[in-house]
Parts: C-alpha cells; structure tokens; sequence
C-alpha cells in the first residue's frame, strides 16, 4: 500500500503557504484589501479556498470576492471559529463562506 501524502494535501498545503506570505507582506492593510491581493497575487479566480488558521479574522469572507468562489475557514480553537461563524452569518455570507474546527 502505497502512504505517499495525495496530491491535493499538496495543493492545500501550497495555498495555505501563499495566504500566509502574501499576508505577511501586506500587515498594515484591511481584510478587504489583503483578499484582493491575495487573490490577485494568487491568481485564483474561483473554487474552493481552504484558510487554515482562520481565527475569527473578517479575511475568511472577504476572501469571498463573489459568487465563484466557496471559502472554508479552518481553525483549532472552538472559540475563534464560533466568532468566525457569528462575523460570517452577520455580514449574510454563511453558506458561501463556512468556518470549522480543525
């Protein structure tokens, strides 16, 4: 049997190290901001969207641009991801954007 890592573990692992790059470059700028350079940086013009380490960060629905774009938000603490969830449900984007435990 074959324990090699699946190829989208990879492309998983890739975009969480580009969100972090392209935010670390860009501190000082808004969630709104920082989504449209990352997306612009990225390249990325639809589908899925994994934010590791989301925290209860307003970048997880800002990383929803528009309709062609699904984000999921992961996070270990139960805390951060429940004010993730109430930031997400009062800006009317839950479904679009979700956010769960890791």
């Amino acid at each position: 049997m074959n324990r090699r890592t699946p190829w989208n573990s990879h492309i998983v692992l890739a975009l969480a190290a580009g969100l972090w790059l392209c935010a670390a470059g860009t501190r000082a700028a808004g969630p709104q901001q920082l989504a449209e350079r990352i997306l612009k940086d990225t390249q990325i013009t639809g589908g899925l969207i994994v934010h590791l380490g989301c925290g209860d960060t307003p970048l997880t629905a800002a990383l929803a641009a528009d309709s062609s774009y699904l984000v999921q938000g992961l996070d270990r603490d139960p805390e951060a991801v429940q004010k993730a969830r109430r930031r997400i449900r009062s800006l009317g984007r839950y479904g679009q954007v979700t956010v769960d435990t890791l």
